[in-house]
């Protein structure tokens, strides 16, 4: 079982991650959670947790479930479309009717 410390590292790790792969600073992060940039600082460092009902604001704010704020691991991987993108076009055009043709196949 995971320390409270351990768990505000694991947490401020995962908010830092989410809001980075959207380009956000602090202040926007804390604007859209109603909340201060010196909070998400806070919780980013791993020096605090957050009330109940900012949680929930700050899964809303980086459109995650509450429960992934709290995963350890890979657990926030690329978006498929970010792991496309590191591909030259060829690639991603035959990724993309490899797709298509698993959907098509898979709905008979």
């Amino acid at each position: 079982m995971k320390t409270e410390q351990e768990l505000k590292k694991v947490f401020g790790h995962n908010i830092f991650t989410l809001r980075d792969r959207k380009g956000w600073t602090q202040e926007l992060l804390a604007e859209k959670a109603g909340v201060s940039k010196n909070s998400i600082s806070d919780v980013e460092n791993g020096q605090k947790f957050v009330r109940a009902d900012t949680l929930v604001n700050l899964a809303l704010a980086l459109d995650t479930q509450v429960y992934e704020l709290f995963k350890t691991g890979d657990v926030l991987p690329d978006k498929p479309i970010d792991i496309l993108e590191k591909f030259n076009e060829e690639v991603r055009e035959a990724m993309v009717e490899i797709g298509n043709s698993y959907i098509k196949k898979m709905k008979g």
